[in-house]
C-alpha cells in the first residue's frame, strides 16, 4: 500500500460560474492505516472534497491520487469504497439486489457471499423469503423505498464495503441511525481499520463519535484545509493544565524551570502562566504554590483546565485556537 493512500494537491472546485469556491487549493495527505476525520461547519466543503476524491465530481484544478495512482477527473479507483451524502440505491429493488448490482459491476468471484457478508457486517437483520427465490425480506418491507432512514444508511455503508476496499470514504455515515446502531457502526469501522488495515476517511457533525475512533484529523473552513493533526497532537493541545496568575510572571518561569524542571511552563498573551505536567497530567498545585511562595512570588489566581477534545475541535473549526495561546 502507498504511504499515503489518499493525496490531493491544490485541489479546487467552484460553483455558480466561479463565484462560490467550495474547495480551495486543498493539499491533503491521509496516512495508511489511519481513521481520518474531516471536520468543519456546514458548507465548509467536506462533502465536495469527498466527491472529488471518489470521482463523483470533476475538479477545476489540482490532482487526486488514490493508492499511489493519480486519477483522471471523475475517475473512481476500484479499491476505494465510498458513501457520500445519500446512498445511491434503486428504491424498487430490495437491499440484497442493490448489493448484487454493485458486486456484479465489480466482477466479484462469489457475489452472493460478498453481499451476505456486507449485510452481516453492518448489522442489517435480513431473513430469506420462503418462496424458493432467495429474496431478502426486511422488517418494514421488501423494497429499499420501505426501509427506515437508519436502514438505508446502513445499506449505504454495506455498498461501500462490497469488494473489500482498501480505502473507505464515508460522508456522515452515522446520520439518522439510532444510538445502538451508531455504536455498532463505529465499532465496525474501528475493527476494519485495525484488523484489515482499511484506511477510513469519515466526516461527521458528531464530534464525540469522531473522537472515539479517529487517529488523524483534517480541519476545513470556507473550503480550505486549515490544519491536519494527529489524535495525539489534539490530545496534547487540550491536556489538563493549570492557569496561574502571579505578580512576577517572567521570574516565576525561571524559578519553576530551576525547581521543577519536569514542568512545561508558557506565558500566555494575557500574562497568565500555563503549566503542564509531564505526560499531560495535572501538576501538583500544592507543590507549585509552595515553590513560588518560597521565592517571594505571590499567586493571585489558580485554575484547572480539564481536557476536552470536542471543545478543542470546535475551537479549531472556528479558527479560535489562538485564544489559548498556541
Amino acid at each position: 500500500m502507498a504511504t499515503n493512500p489518499i493525496e490531493t494537491s491544490s485541489l479546487s472546485r467552484s460553483f455558480s460560474h466561479g463565484s462560490v469556491r467550495a474547495v480551495r487549493d486543498v493539499s491533503l495527505a491521509v496516512p495508511a492505516g489511519s481513521v481520518f476525520g474531516i471536520v468543519g461547519k456546514n458548507g465548509a466543503g467536506k462533502s465536495t472534497l469527498l466527491k472529488l476524491i471518489a470521482g463523483l465530481m470533476r475538479q477545476d484544478a489540482g490532482t487526486v491520487s488514490v493508492l499511489g495512482r493519480q486519477l483522471r477527473p471523475c475517475e473512481s479507483h476500484p479499491r476505494l469504497g465510498a458513501l457520500v451524502e445519500a446512498p445511491a440505491v434503486y428504491g424498487r429493488l430490495d437491499a440484497f439486489e442493490n448489493l448484487m448490482n454493485r458486486a456484479l459491476v465489480l466482477g466479484l468471484p462469489d457475489p452472493k457471499k460478498a453481499c451476505r457478508e456486507a449485510l452481516d457486517l453492518v448489522g442489517l437483520d435480513a431473513r430469506t423469503a420462503g418462496d424458493g427465490r432467495g429474496r431478502v425480506l426486511w422488517p418494514r418491507g421488501t423494497y429499499v423505498d420501505d426501509l427506515s432512514t437508519g436502514q438505508r444508511q446502513r445499506l449505504g455503508v454495506a455498498l461501500a464495503l462490497i469488494g473489500n476496499p482498501e480505502v473507505l470514504l464515508l460522508d456522515e455515515p452515522l446520520t439518522g441511525i439510532d444510538p445502538t446502531g451508531v455504536a455498532s457502526l463505529r465499532t465496525l469501522l474501528v475493527r476494519l481499520n485495525r484488523e484489515r488495515g482499511v484506511t477510513v476517511v469519515v466526516s461527521s457533525h458528531i464530534l464525540a463519535d469522531l473522537e472515539r475512533m479517529c487517529t488523524h484529523y483534517g480541519i476545513m473552513r470556507d473550503g480550505a484545509l486549515t490544519r491536519q493533526l494527529t489524535a495525539e497532537e489534539l490530545a496534547d493541545a487540550c491536556a489538563t493544565y493549570l492557569t496561574l496568575r502571579v505578580d512576577a510572571p517572567e521570574r516565576a518561569v525561571a524559578v519553576l524551570a530551576e525547581e521543577l524542571p519536569g514542568l512545561t511552563v508558557r506565558v500566555l498573551p494575557d500574562g497568565a502562566l500555563r503549566v503542564t505536567a509531564p505526560g499531560g497530567g495535572e501538576p501538583d498545585r500544592t507543590v507549585l504554590a509552595q515553590v513560588l511562595l518560597s521565592a517571594g512570588i505571590a499567586v493571585t489566581e489558580l485554575a484547572v483546565s480539564e481536557p476536552d477534545v470536542e471543545a478543542e475541535l470546535v475551537r479549531l473549526i472556528d479558527g479560535a485556537a489562538a485564544k489559548k495561546g498556541r
